[in-house]
């Protein structure tokens, strides 16, 4: 993911910042920029509260973008380059940041973000019994396989913490299918973890000195095993190998002799595979490719029929262990229910339940006595006090309630009460009297029906 060219690293980093932050937009600056890319050292004094403002925000940002891949050396991804950092963050037309050597000294003295290789290497040792030809290569200066790096090269220890999380996560995320995936060469490991994803689905490419740093990391705080080993060929290998997977307690991996063995039957089987590889590529003629094939099938459908009968054994021994735990747990509850059932009996006898019947029919017979005694009373009380009433006189009232009802509801016959008004206005000879006799009749008419609509209402 690094480029060599520093105008194409100055532009990745300008764009990743422009989408990230306020404050780094590419189209206008903020009186916060503006601040951030000046010299402000002196406010350290003047102002604190602002320098440590300051300090925090450009930590914050280097942390991040060195994460992410975008602030990175030309080699290496977990490093970052005092004598370049300021160059990264240049911007047009308002020049490079004045006070970013000041955030790194912070960050080197206080906040231990950042360290040199050796600080880094004394901090996380390798243990005394692993890995002691490399010990030996680290502190050559000049070894083209783990080189040193100067003292301007700052590795970023968040970066490589985080990296590690990843890597854990990824390992013990992955269905293992026995002990031996644990175990790893050295480009076998970088081969699975060489790449970390990162923001946007951007890849991060690790050199082989960020994958030392990490492996010291992850031996240190996850107990990740290192050792060397010979090969058949009469060189040395890396053997890296995790430890088991244990949810109760963190245990640490031990390489042993068979683990080294293992390692140099991979090693082995890698060469053979190239030779053959190589060998294809000369030979025109696959019929021994395809017979070695189909030996390797029917090599792999006997084992795979040997792990099915094993299976389909353990399996069935382990229903049988269910079930017997099943008809336990029923046998268990029968022998308390009896118990319970036992102990309730023996602590209430039949002459007990006999005397508490009698007790329960006793209550019943005091009750009805009660109640009759109740009634003679109330009956006593209605006879003396309340007049006697006639229930003839109160049916006849009522039927004479409703006869009424009825009567107040019949419809009106329009025409024989027209017939009488017109009688009515025939006797009359002047207007006035007419007009009073039509109010008066029309009042007649009127009256009686707002009195049925409002008792119908």
């Amino acid at each position: 993911m690094n480029d060599n060219s520093l105008s194409i690293r100055i532009k990745r980093l300008q764009q990743y910042l422009s989408s990230q932050y306020v404050d780094f937009d590419l189209n206008f600056t903020t009186d916060r920029l503006q601040s951030l890319y000046s010299d402000f050292s002196k406010l350290k004094t003047l102002n604190p509260y602002g320098h440590e403002a300051n300090v925090n925000y450009w930590r914050a940002v280097i942390l991040d973008c060195n994460l992410h891949g975008y602030l990175t050396t030309k080699e290496y991804s977990c490093f970052i380059d005092r004598d370049e950092i300021s160059e990264l963050f240049y911007r047009p037309n308002k020049g490079m940041p004045l006070c970013l050597d000041h955030v790194m000294v912070d960050m080197v003295e206080k906040t231990h973000d950042l360290l040199t290789q050796q600080e880094f290497e004394k901090r996380y040792p390798l243990s005394l019994h692993t890995l002691d030809w490399i010990r030996w290569i680290y502190f050559k200066p000049f070894q083209w396989l783990i080189p040193q790096t100067s003292s301007h090269l700052y590795i970023v220890l968040p970066t490589i913490t985080e990296y590690a999380k990843i890597i854990i996560q990824q390992h013990y995320k992955k269905p293992l299918c026995s002990s031996l995936d644990n175990l790893f060469t050295f480009n076998e490991f970088k081969q699975s973890y060489g790449t970390i994803p990162c923001f946007q689905e951007t890849i991060i490419q690790l050199s082989d000195l960020d994958i030392w740093m990490i492996l010291r990391y992850l031996h240190h705080h996850y107990g990740v095993d290192l050792a060397e080993t010979t090969n058949t060929v009469g060189s040395s290998s890396t053997v890296i190998k995790f430890a088991d997977r244990n949810e109760v307690e963190r245990v640490k991996a031990k390489i042993t002799s068979n683990d080294k063995a293992v390692i140099n039957l991979k090693i082995a089987c890698s060469m053979l595979h190239r030779q053959v590889d190589e060998l294809l590529v000369k030979s025109e003629d696959r019929k021994p490719q395809a017979a070695y094939m189909l030996k390797k099938k029917k090599q792999i459908d006997g084992i795979l029929d040997g792990r099915l009968k094993t299976l389909e054994t353990m399996e069935t021994i382990l229903l049988k262990i269910e079930a017997s735990q099943n008809d336990l747990q029923v046998v268990r509850a029968f022998n308390m229910g009896a118990d319970a059932l036992r102990v309730l009996l023996n602590d209430k006898n039949l002459s007990s339940i006999d005397e508490t019947i009698e007790k329960v029919q006793d209550s019943l017979q005091d009750q009805k006595q009660v109640e009759e005694a109740m009634t003679v009373a109330n009956q006593q009380v209605m006879d003396t006090y309340l007049p006697a009433v006639d229930e003839q006189e109160l049916e006849q009232e009522l039927n004479e309630l409703e006869q009424k009802q009825v009567s107040l509801t019949k419809p009106i016959n329009t025409e024989s009460e027209l017939s009488r008004l017109q009688n009515v206005l025939s006797t009359l000879n002047r207007p006035a009297q007419q007009i009073l006799a039509v109010k008066q009749c029309i009042l007649m008419v009127t009256l009686p029906l707002t009195t049925i609509m409002s008792e119908q209402l």
